[in-house]
């Protein structure tokens, strides 16, 4: 027989982890968690008020989203070289660039009406100067051109694949006038989409994804020649 009470408990602890997920994955997809940076069962049980049990839980799931990594110190943000990254984001920018030139084929005369709120309202981020809330509009822009090619398990491993690279789209951002550049590249991809000119759409996916691939390691190399320099 089963004890409601065992049940009550099991779910309140899932509730619990998941909300711990939610929140650490968000700081890492944002920056808010730069890689390499140290996660401790104890330090996430204190900040968020839980025994240590559903802190180590949260912290396996953000490893099993290859988010964290775990060494012999414990664990941490993951880290990737500039080459694992580029490996990485080259996939990611051929399976996004395939699942909207297939989305743009099934996308439904609402789906399209989403999309064109999303790009409604990062134009007006842009004019107010809400990069942050920009941000997070790129974000939903890519993954709703996506999420309608009706192939789940393309949508699947386009969504792992771009949780571990996604910190690094403020690098991207920064810089100046990037934003404005960004948002008229959007406009153009999202002109194609609407027209249903799917190998256009690709194509115009896959030159901005290649261009702010481009940047960004170029921002790493120059971060990393910095920290060489700082220390010796």
């Amino acid at each position: 027989m089963v004890d409601l009470r065992d049940v009550k408990s099991s779910l309140n602890r899932e509730t619990i982890v998941d909300r711990i997920v939610g929140i650490l994955e968000e700081r890492i997809l944002t920056g808010g968690l730069l890689p390499a940076t140290r996660l401790s069962e104890i330090g996430i049980a204190k900040e968020f008020g839980v025994s240590r049990a559903p802190a180590r839980e949260a912290l396996h799931r953000l490893e099993e989203m290859n988010l964290v990594r775990k060494d012999h110190l414990g664990r941490m943000v993951a880290k990737f070289s500039r080459d694992e990254f580029s490996q990485i984001y080259e996939l990611k920018n051929i399976i996004e660039a395939f699942g909207a030139m297939k989305g743009a084929l099934k996308a439904s005369g609402k789906d399209v009406g989403k999309i064109q709120l999303v790009v409604n309202r990062m134009e007006r981020c842009l004019l107010n100067g809400d990069l942050k809330r920009l941000r997070y509009l790129n974000y939903e822009f890519h993954d709703l051109l996506v999420s309608c090619c009706q192939n789940k398990k393309l949508i699947e491993t386009y969504q792992s694949l771009v949780k571990q690279i996604r910190w690094a789209t403020s690098l991207s951002l920064d810089l100046p006038n990037r934003p404005k550049e960004s948002f008229h590249e959007h406009k153009a991809i999202f002109a194609a989409y609407k027209k249903r000119e799917a190998q256009k759409v690709r194509i115009l996916l896959e030159t901005h994804s290649l261009g702010n691939m481009n940047r960004i390691l170029s921002q790493m190399e120059s971060k990393e020649e910095s920290q060489q320099v700082s220390s010796s």
